[in-house]
């Protein structure tokens, strides 16, 4: 105890050495700790030592004290008459009057701990305490619980030299071990040699302790001081249990402003880290707006927070606003008078793993703490910034608190009136619930609220079933602009199937009265009611929408509010079944379900968090309560909940919370809520089960979110690509579904791609192509063979597993969504020799040419990129040339959508370069030449390069060239030079190339200004926009008004460096072009 209380830290910067009188006071006159984790820790380091010594060395602990240890207690004595160690204390009195005394007495008969009010003092809140034996105090701090902290702390400050009264020496330096020596040696009286050769051990005891305290001491000096993420994170969880509501609380919230951990634990993205940051923390004062803290390894500073771009994006500005502090409490005490005031009076909150584990098992929770405080806390639902739910928060708790102060007022009217229950046999649901057979009995002391009809904020039911009331939801300014509005049409649009009241079955009767029963208030009517509408068929829509039409959802939600788990628990039975019906989650969405569902999710009790996870997961199928999960802080608990390792009994938590948020994903903004909230690492852990129940939610969640970038380069650098692949081999097809989906949205990036060949996940995904009778399975396993053969090494894979013959096999009878994957993968191989071969020896042209009639704009724009890829094969293209294709290509040009026009372009310059004739094929096509030539007027970049390149071919024939030259192609063709995309420059100068060599279109396209523009794309740094530019200067060169502008802008210097190029064709143009120069 010498080293723990030495080197702690004293208010005013005193050390124990110093003395009290000059040290800053607690109310009692002491000097008091500074709240600061060091001072927490030792604290710890106490109650570790003083419980190692009582289990080690039990007579020892047992010894009497010379004189006692003596505090202020905030301990109550009715905790001692209630706690579970009641038998080893003696309560007597009333009121101020009240003491406490140990049973166990010391050598004199005194009470080896004695407990009274205090003089001058309120009895409620202080207490003067006085302990004789480490075994006694021991017992104290168990009944302390979690205010043992406090309490040491307050022994700690009461007592600044424990070893004169414990031993009756002084601490300074060695000479106590020889003092006690020398007055156990020199006692004559037996009782008392013995008391101190007691003492005299318990000396040696605590001197080892000592010891290993100053040891570990020196080795916390010995480190370097910079900060790392565990300091970080053992600071902020002493802080969050200092933060609530009321005033005498520090803070109103501290929290990681992001939940993200990147894979060396920091809380910094990595561009940030290299400067040293390591995390960014949110804190809420009570007399100051909210900031951000930036904790770097100098220390911590509030940085410039969050400011809007010229786009309107929010972005975080690193720049710092302060001075730099060592530690996080030194911050807020310089820039807070309301923390600086509250902090050193604030009581540490105890964590039983934090005493009995290791010091790395102390960092490890102390990295958790975000969670646990914040579920913990006053302030729970303030840490997701929303003013009005905290408002919505307040109101329900009001609520909550009248209705109970009702039903008090009833039980206690109704006490002498109660009737004898009859002893029913309950049947297995209500076994399953929980049901005793004495709870039948116990009506009238039920704590379950009567909150039906009068709850403020919930609808009110009819009694009529023809006639519902539902509240309209109102966001408070919610943004609709969410990607799943444009599903309520789908869910929400539906129309009712009434029925006639002359048509309604018993089984509606039945219901009718059970829901009368739901509501009365009393607790076991109630619950038999649960029972009875449970032993319906709830999956039968009839039932379902019975419930909703005599006002049962309102009740069954209203329940959900109750303090009684057994009928929270039948309630959310009821809920999850009936939600999977569309009108059901329509009408939860009206009475605002959604937020007591959300409130379950922090619940102590697995079931419950399970059920109201489970219900959610159907509830969010609707869009509105998939934007009122996010709006009321769902996304965050339900991640909370993926907190599983796998083969735990957790699994079972982690399952629902993954099934929520699987539907939950569905929505744009709930994506990047679940990535915000820090999922991506737990989703990884969760891949590592072998229990296909967790697998699939999981998976589901990966593919839904797979779609957006980030998401897709943190699924890769997480190594979630092995486990994909892994489990296409899984034999459950929904498994295998997910995966495959995922794959097919991961594969957009090359990187992913490699992985999937290097993990040997093509053999799999064509394997799935068997598939055909699972429409689903065949969407995604053709999807992702799609993007995978977009990478040319995959491609040759595919081809010795003959794939492409599966994929033509495919082509016929199949929905649309699984041509536009077939035909994409297609396309895809088709970028090889072998592929172009396969396609043709399997008969895919036939199917492929036929599939330009269509209309569905995705499958076209993959029509025509197969077409043009197999039209660079020779025998290929005589297939296409007598199907017709080159003319159904033609046509779709005409299609007003500019993918379907840039495709279908591109699709017939190689077919105009391989087609035998084929001048003359084009001039037959009516107005084709004309078409072509106008879309030289589009806006889309895309559309002007495919239309450049076909011009290039088409100017090959004479002829040719002479019609799209009437068409006005010069000076259009010209209006496009001063384009910096270099994928149009290289195909429009191509063109102005081919178009030269007709008639004075030489002296036309100068006369359009087109070669000033032209000289400059000498400077792109792609060489085939330099072979292109080479070949069009050089055709402009023949005209010597051309010449003399291309040398005014330099074109010769740029023109001889290319001379010496490896390409043939660049260095014979850029020399043809310096010769024509120079004559």
């Amino acid at each position: 105890m010498g080293a723990g209380s030495s080197s702690m830290q004293w208010a005013d910067g005193l050390t124990a050495a110093a003395p009290a009188t000059a040290a800053a006071s607690t109310k009692d006159g002491l000097p008091h700790l500074q709240t600061t984790v060091e001072n927490q820790e030792h604290l710890y380091d106490l109650v570790r030592m003083l419980e190692q010594l009582c289990v080690t060395y039990p007579a020892e602990a047992k010894a009497d004290f010379r004189k006692p240890l003596m505090w202020s207690s905030s301990l109550a004595p009715s905790i001692f008459a209630s706690h579970a160690t009641a038998g080893h204390w003696i309560v007597a009195g009333k009121g101020q009057r009240t003491t406490v005394a140990s049973v166990a007495v010391r050598s004199d008969g005194q009470p080896l701990f004695y407990m009274e009010s205090a003089s001058g003092a309120d009895a409620a809140a202080t207490f003067s305490a006085r302990v004789s034996s480490f075994d006694c105090l021991n017992r104290v701090l168990q009944v302390a619980d979690e205010h043992k902290l406090t309490e040491m702390q307050a022994i700690v400050e009461a007592n600044r030299d424990p070893f004169n009264n414990i031993f009756g020496i002084n601490s300074d330096g060695g000479k106590g071990l020889v003092e006690a020596f020398d007055i156990y040696n020199n006692e004559a009286d037996p009782r008392k040699r013995e008391q101190y050769s007691r003492l005299y051990k318990l000396l040696l005891v605590l001197n080892s302790f000592d010891l290993q305290l100053t040891q570990s001491t020196l080795k916390t000096l010995h480190k370097e001081k910079i900060l790392d993420i565990q300091k970080v994170a053992e600071e902020l969880q002493m802080l969050q249990a200092f933060c609530g509501r009321e005033d005498k609380f520090a803070l109103s919230l501290i929290d990681w402003e992001s939940d993200y951990t990147f894979s060396n634990g920091y809380k910094a993205p990595p561009w940030r880290q290299i400067y040293g940051e390591i995390s960014y923390i949110r804190v809420q004062c009570r007399d100051r707006e909210e900031f951000i803290v930036t904790a770097s390894k100098r220390g911590f500073f509030i940085n410039k927070g969050y400011s809007a771009d010229d786009k309107g994006n929010e972005h975080l500005n690193y720049e710092s606003a302060s001075e730099t502090y060592p530690t996080l409490v030194d911050l807020l005490r310089g820039n807070s008078p309301h923390f600086d005031a509250r902090i050193d009076h604030q009581e540490y909150l105890y964590h039983r793993e934090n005493v009995h584990g290791d010091a790395s098992g102390t960092s490890a929770a102390a990295a958790e703490a975000g969670d646990h405080a914040l579920e913990a806390g006053t302030a729970d639902d303030a840490d997701y910034g929303d003013d009005n739910l905290q408002a919505s928060s307040k109101d329900r708790k009001a609520e909550k608190e009248a209705a109970a102060k009702r039903n008090a007022a009833a039980k206690k009217k109704s006490k002498n009136q109660a009737k004898p229950q009859h002893s029913t046999e309950p049947s297995l649901k209500w076994r399953a619930l929980g049901l005793a057979s004495e709870d039948a009995k116990s009506a009238g002391k039920s704590k379950l609220k009567k909150g039906s009809a009068d709850k403020k904020g919930r609808a009110a039911s009819s009694k009529d079933p023809k006639k519902r009331l539902y509240r309209t939801n109102s966001y408070d300014g919610e943004d609709y602009s969410d990607s799943d509005s444009a599903e309520v049409s789908s869910e929400e649009e539906q129309q009712e199937k009434r029925q006639d009241s002359s048509e309604l079955p018993a089984e509606y009767y039945q219901i009718q009265k059970l829901v009368k029963y739901l509501r009365s208030g009393n607790q076991t009517a109630t619950i038999i009611a649960i029972c009875s509408l449970r032993d319906f068929d709830l999956t039968n829509e009839f039932n379902q929408i019975a419930i909703r039409d005599v006002g049962g959802l309102e009740t069954l939600v209203n329940l959900l509010d109750t303090d009684d788990p057994k009928c929270k628990i039948g309630a959310l039975k009821i809920l999850k079944d009936i939600s999977q019906n569309v009108q059901i989650r329509s009408a939860i969405a009206d009475l605002d379900g959604t937020q007591p569902l959300v409130e379950l999710l922090r619940d102590t009790d697995e079931e419950l968090k399970c059920l109201a996870a489970e219900t959610i997961a159907h509830c969010a199928k609707n869009a509105r309560n998939r934007r009122a999960v996010r709006r009321y802080g769902g996304i965050r608990k339900l991640v909370r909940l993926l907190k599983a390792k796998a083969g735990t009994s957790e699994e079972l938590v982690a399952i629902s919370g993954a099934l929520a948020l699987a539907t939950c994903s569905k929505s744009s903004k709930n994506k990047e809520a679940i990535q915000a909230a820090g999922s991506i690492p737990l989703l990884a852990n969760l891949l590592e089960s072998q229990n296909e129940k967790l697998l699939i939610p999981v998976v589901g969640i990966l593919q839904e979110c797979a779609s957006d970038e980030q998401y897709r380069l943190a699924i890769r650098s997480s190594g979630m690509i092995r486990f994909l692949v892994e489990n296409l081999s899984s034999n459950n097809q929904e498994l295998q579904t997910h995966c495959a989906s995922a794959i097919f949205k991961c594969a957009e990036d090359d990187e992913t791609r490699t992985l999937v060949r290097q993990y040997n996940g093509l053999t799999p995904l064509v394997s799935l192509l068997d598939n055909v009778a699972n429409k689903d399975l065949l969407v995604a396993a053709t999807g992702a063979v799609w993007k995978c053969a977009q990478n040319l090494d995959n491609v040759a894979a595919f081809n010795k597993l003959n794939t492409i013959k599966k994929l033509v096999g495919l082509m016929e009878n199949q929905p649309e969504d699984v041509l536009v994957n077939v035909v994409g993968a297609l396309g895809a191989c088709a970028q090889t020799p072998d592929g172009r071969q396969g396609i043709r020896e399997s008969g895919g042209i036939t199917p492929l040419v036929n599939l330009l009639t269509g209309t569905n704009q995705a499958l076209l724009v993959n029509v025509t990129t197969a077409v043009g890829a197999c039209a660079l094969d020779g025998d290929s293209m005589a297939v296409i040339d007598r199907l017709d294709g080159v003319r159904l290509l033609w046509s779709l040009l005409k299609s007003p959508n500019p993918m379907v026009q840039a495709s279908a372009a591109w699709a017939i310059s190689p077919c105009i370069e391989h087609a035998k004739d084929a001048g003359e094929m084009v001039r037959s096509f009516v107005g084709g030449l004309e078409l072509i030539v106008s879309l030289l007027k589009s806006d889309n970049a895309e559309v002007l390069a495919s239309v450049c390149a076909a011009i290039a071919n088409i100017a090959k024939d004479e002829e040719n060239l002479a019609v799209i030259t009437d068409h006005g192609v010069v000076p259009m063709l010209g209006k496009l030079t001063n384009t910096r995309n270099d994928k149009l420059r290289k195909h429009l100068a191509e063109a102005i190339a081919r178009c030269c060599h007709w008639g004075n279109n030489r002296v036309a396209f100068g006369s359009a200004g087109a070669v000033a523009p032209l000289v400059k794309y000498l400077k792109s740094p792609d060489e085939e926009v330099h072979r292109s530019t080479a070949r069009a200067l050089h055709q402009l060169s023949m005209d010597p008004d051309n010449c003399i502008t291309m040398h005014e802008h330099g074109v010769v210097q740029l023109l001889l460096g290319m001379v010496g190029s490896s390409d043939p064709a660049l260095q014979e143009a850029a020399a043809g072009t310096i010769g024509n120069i120079r004559r």
